[in-house]
This record gives structure tokens, C-alpha cells and sequence, in this order.
């Protein structure tokens, strides 16, 4: 503040409550939780995973595209091989988000997997009137192939058999707002996932 009492351009005020910042950074380790638990099981990857991405998301795997209507992202998550990630930094940022007008008013279809409801609740930790938008950076280290089930480590390991670094970037958009004083429900507006070195 200036000595006038009033905010210089400088120091312009957080348009979110620390409540809401705090809530936004539990949101994103529980959605982190529900994102990787259910990729590095095959049987839910394909089924449960589509279901946390708008229609319109935006999707890059290690720099390619992929198409995120549900049939075309769960043809290409069956044929990922077995994985096992480890995350070692989760960080979050709200950011402003467009009018909510714009924005899709559901993203799970009635017939979303049971198990995927109660999960999707922890998503929706920030006040309806400041939800705003997530950013939600993670870098970790992630094992594919035949070796995700080999629990004993073995020092001569060819190359593709060690674990992988990588970064993944999630922009998490209210997809559903509802009533008044209830909390919003997120999904996955654009995804990036990139191996580093």
C-alpha cells in the first residue's frame, strides 16, 4: 500500500482467498493421486481416464497430439505399456479462467464408472463464487514395459528397463458449476506430457 492507503499497481491483491489458494493445492494432490493411481492400472486407465477430460481438451504425449474424444484417448492409453510413476513435486497455481457461460455444464456421462464418482468429488475443493482455473505442474519419474511388475532391483537393467524422467503440465477448467455455495467440478481442459533428458 501506498502512503495514501491505496494498492499501488505493484502490489495488486490476490483475487482468491488464502482458503481458496490452499484449497486449489489439495485439490491438485488429490487429483494427482486419482490421475496417476488409475493410469498405472491397466484395467482402469482406458475406462477411467477419458472420463477427466473436457470434449475439447487439448492433449500432447512427448510432442505429439492426441485426439481427446473419448474413443480415439482410450484406443491410445490400451496401447501404452504397463507403468508405474513416482512423482517427486506436485505444484498448483489458480489462475483466472473464462466467463463460465462458456464452459461445458457436465463432463461425466451417466453412465461414468461408479468408481470414478466418489474420486471426482475431491475435485471440486474451491468456493463456486472464485473458482477459478488450475494449473498443475508435476515432475517425477515414470517405468514402462514388463518391468513395472519386477519387484526386485536389478543393477544391470538394460537402458529401457530403468525409469524415465518426466514433466506433465494440467490445466484443470470448471466443467461444472453448481448451485449456489456448492463446489465446482473440475476436469482436464489441456494436457502435456513431455520425457525430460
Amino acid at each position: 500500500m501506498s502512503a495514501t492507503g491505496s494498492t499501488t499497481s505493484a502490489e495488486k491483491p490476490s483475487p482468491w482467498s488464502s482458503t481458496a489458494i490452499d484449497a486449489a493445492s489439495h485439490g491438485a494432490i488429490a487429483f494427482c493421486q486419482i490421475y496417476y493411481e488409475a493410469y498405472d492400472e491397466p484395467n482402469r486407465r482406458s475406462t477411467e481416464l477419458p472420463q477427466l477430460f473436457l470434449p475439447s481438451a487439448k492433449v500432447i504425449w512427448n510432442g505429439n497430439p492426441v485426439p481427446a474424444d473419448r474413443p480415439s484417448l482410450s484406443a491410445f492409453l490400451d496401447a501404452m505399456p504397463l507403468s508405474r510413476h513416482d512423482l517427486q513435486t506436485v505444484d498448483c497455481h489458480p489462475v483466472a479462467g473464462p466467463p463460465l457461460f462458456l464452459l461445458l455444464t457436465s463432463v461425466l456421462d451417466a453412465d461414468a464408472s461408479p468408481t470414478m464418482q466418489p474420486a471426482l468429488s475431491v475435485l471440486t475443493a474451491l468456493d463456486s463464487s472464485s473458482a477459478p482455473d488450475l494449473i498443475v505442474n508435476i515432475t517425477g519419474s515414470v517405468l514402462h514395459g514388463p518391468s513395472v511388475m519386477s519387484h526386485v532391483d536389478t543393477p544391470n537393467l538394460p537402458p529401457q528397463d530403468h525409469p524415465r524422467k518426466f514433466h506433465e503440465m494440467f490445466m484443470l477448467r470448471v466443467a461444472e458449476q453448481t448451485g449456489e455455495g456448492m463446489q465446482p467440478k473440475y476436469a482436464i481442459h489441456s494436457s502435456n506430457f513431455r520425457f525430460m533428458g
